[in-house]
Parts: structure tokens; sequence; C-alpha cells
């Protein structure tokens, strides 16, 4: 017996080919490939993020020079730099869209809650993961983000102030907000993203989406080996676009932050500025309540309506998918708006 044929006899591959051969998957659609475009990147993440960590210093005296070392003397550091930051950013783009998708397809509903729940959960951890890593580089950029973005925490209703001290480290932006940042970044946000993608993708497998009734009779292919492949040329296609990016359109380091003088104004990630556009337009009290508070409370109560919407719309109604459509404009707008 040849070494593929023992491996593949004891890892019992004939058995989970004709599982995976199985299962269908429609045919038509690049929407069905997000789910695993959305891991792959999570992967280049943790691959090219475990590079970085090499040369990285998680310091405020040293994190700048080392990431500028990274960019400017490692060999192909520059590349690997851009590889993250731009895996970073798509990846949660990424996860917006499978998010959207599942809503326009209704795909939330019975016996799909849990993996709704998951979803959202793992949608937090990603914005965690990529709002803890804008800060790491110890910029001017790195401190706005941090600055700009943890203040917003400070309207949330009820745990404003805790949740705004959790974020900065304690009540400034400062080296602790950088030790805080770099320990959750590279230690508990990973370990909760495993443990949530673990349980989200048992989840898919034991209860697969199930076609809306008018999609019942599209067709369909078979997940093993027809969709595979296809997912693979769109996973290739990814890898491409990433590295066109980290080599075309390279993210500068920018100068080193100065929390002794930090710069006034400045945005907060791309991600955020729906959030900065409420800040920014809430009026100074609205029925009787603190503006920002109140527009901020309203926003985590949609929030929760949306963490809820499987146990709240379970037939998956045409309304939802209007209001999804709304919701994904108003954020469009807002994101805009918050420009200068």
């Amino acid at each position: 017996m040849s070494v593929a044929g023992w491996l593949a006899d004891r890892v019992g591959w004939k058995g989970i080919e004709a599982s995976l051969a199985a299962h269908r998957a429609s045919r038509r659609g690049f929407m069905f490939h997000v789910g695993g475009i959305t891991l792959f990147l999570l992967v280049v993440q943790v691959v090219s993020g475990i590079l970085l960590a090499i040369y990285y210093r998680p310091d405020a005296d040293h994190a700048h020079a080392s990431v500028e070392r990274i960019v400017g003397e490692i060999p192909y550091g520059n590349l690997v730099r851009g590889v993250h930051v731009w895996a970073a950013d798509l990846f949660v783009v990424s996860l917006l869209i499978h998010l959207f998708t599942v809503v326009v397809r209704r795909s939330f509903r019975a016996p799909h809650e849990l993996t709704w729940v998951s979803g959202i959960a793992l949608l937090l951890v990603g914005l965690g993961q990529a709002f803890t890593g804008a800060v790491l580089p110890w910029s001017e950029k790195a401190y706005t983000d941090a600055r700009v973005g943890s203040e917003f925490a400070r309207y949330v209703p009820l745990v404003g102030d805790w949740l705004h001290r959790f974020m900065r480290g304690g009540e400034d932006v400062d080296s602790e907000t950088l030790a805080h940042a770099f320990g959750f970044h590279v230690a508990v946000l990973p370990a909760a993203m495993t443990l949530l993608l673990g349980t989200h993708l048992f989840l898919v497998s034991r209860r697969p989406v199930t076609p809306l009734p008018q999609a019942a009779t599209a067709p369909t292919i078979p997940l093993y080996p027809d969709f595979l492949v296809r997912l693979g040329v769109a996973l290739t296609g990814t890898m491409v676009l990433i590295l066109s990016l980290a080599i075309f359109w390279e993210r500068p380091v920018g100068p080193s932050a100065d929390p002794r003088t930090p710069p006034s104004g400045g945005l907060p990630p791309w991600y955020l500025l729906p959030a900065h556009a409420i800040l920014r337009a809430a009026p100074k009290e609205l029925l009787g309540i603190d503006g920002p508070t109140f527009l901020f409370g309203a926003a985590c109560v949609f929030g929760l309506i949306l963490l809820a919407l499987p146990f709240i719309d379970r037939r998956g109604s045409r309304l939802t998918v209007w209001l999804a459509w709304i919701a994904l404009l108003a954020l469009i707008l807002l994101s805009f708006r918050a420009l200068p």
C-alpha cells in the first residue's frame, strides 16, 4: 500500500468523500462562496500575523520602530505587512457581506438560530480583532484610531464608562492601551474566534442551509468536487487581489505616536465611520436624555433586535429583506457623511 493509500485509509477519506459528495450546493451565485472566502481571509491573517509577531515589539517605546524595521529592513516584510493589513480589512468586509446575504436569503430561519447567533458573535470578535490590530503600529493614525474609536464607547448606555476604560486599558490612551490591545489581539480574541468558528462550522455541518421554496428547483452541483473546485478558484482570485493591493497600494506606517501632543480631530477606522457620523450629528439632548447616548442606545437596541432576528421573524418575511437593504443604504450614507 502506498503512503497516500495508507493515509487515506487511516483518515477514512473515502467516507468523508462520499459524505461531501452527498451534499448539494447552488450552481449559481458567487454569494455562496462568501463563507469560504471569509475563512480563507482569517487563515491569511493568522499566517501573516505570526510572521509579523516574530519582529514586533509590543511596547510604546519600540512598537513603531519595530514596524518600521519590518517594512524597511526585513526581507519581504513590507509585503507581509501589506497582506496582513489588507486581509484584515477584507475580512471585515467579507463578514458584513456574509451577514447581509444570510439575511437576504433568509437563511437565519429555524433550525439555524444558533448558527445566526454564533455568526453575529464572530462579527463582533472580528471587529475587535481589526480595531486592536489598528492600534499596534503605534503611529499617529493608530493613536487616533484608539482615541476616537474608544471615545464612542462612552455613550453606550449603562456600561459606557466601564467599556470606555476597558478599551483604553485605563483612563487615557497611553502605553497601557497598546499593551492591552496587543494582549487581546494575539491571545484573547483569537481564542474566542477559534471557539466561535468551531461552533459555527459544527452548526453549519449539522444543519445545512435549506433553500427558499422558490429556489428549491434551482440547479445544484455536488459539494465535492464541483463546488470545492469553484471555491478554490474563488480563493485563488482572493489571494491575487490581496497581493495586488499589498504591492500596488501600500499602507504607510506614518510618524510615531506622541501621547504628550495628541493630534486633534481625525477619523476612526472605516468600519466605525457610521458611529462617528451619528456622534457628529447628535443634538445635545433628545427626550430629556443626552443626545449621543440616546442615539447610541437606539443603535444598541437595533443590535439586540438583529441578534434576536431568528426568534422575531421565524418565517423570514420579505419585510426583513427590505429592512436589510434600507439598513445597508443607511450605513453607507452615514459612512460618507462622516468623511470631511
